[in-house]
């Protein structure tokens, strides 16, 4: 087709109804700015709402227990071996949580 009888038709369409055609497209502009004001609050609620939520400390707190080791430094001297000796802090057995890497005493193992 002629673009240029495209053209005629729709500002003929256009300038016919006017007052609709300014409605319909004030409402559109209108619609399309409260859409993205309202998606920019919605994820601004999300972020205050999850660091409100997310970032608090319970009241309720999990530990692995600390056992006191076998071998105290109390219990090598002569003088506190035949007694009750009572431990005021916990010296731990050196167990961790976390994997540590050890190193290699051997001679026939050497590290690539």
């Amino acid at each position: 087709m002629n673009l240029k009888l495209l053209a005629d038709i729709a500002k003929a369409l256009l300038l016919a109804r006017w007052k609709q055609s300014l409605v319909a497209a004030v409402g559109v502009t209108f619609s399309i700015t409260m859409f993205i004001a309202l998606l920019g609050f919605m994820n601004g609620l999300n972020s205050l709402l999850d660091g409100l939520i997310l970032n608090r400390t319970p009241h309720v707190r999990l530990f692995n227990e600390v056992k006191p080791n076998p071998n105290q430094p109390i219990n090598l001297a002569e003088a506190f071996r035949g007694g009750h000796n009572f431990i005021q802090s916990v010296k731990s057995s050196g167990s961790r949580g976390r994997v540590v890497q050890q190193r290699c005493h051997h001679a026939g193992h050497q590290r690539r």
